[in-house]
């Protein structure tokens, strides 16, 4: 994660999980799916977490389950 965080210059997890978010709210799914595929397990795990319970994103449940079958 610590590169990925180096390569966009971010310095916390959620910065890149908005990253993601961002891209599907601009209709740049795919865009989302290859920025989705880059994280580690973990923290696929954990923005899947976060984006079902710990975070009102504004993403349809249509998107959230899009990423849940990325796993």
């Amino acid at each position: 994660m610590k590169k990925l965080l180096k390569q966009y210059g971010f310095f916390s997890d959620m910065q890149y999980f908005e990253m993601i978010v961002e891209s599907v709210i601009n209709g740049q799914r795919t865009q989302a799916k290859e920025l989705f595929a880059k994280l580690p397990k973990i923290e696929k795990n954990n923005f899947i977490k976060a984006i079902c319970f710990d975070w009102q994103t504004g993403l349809k449940i249509d998107d959230k389950k899009m990423f849940i079958d990325l796993i």
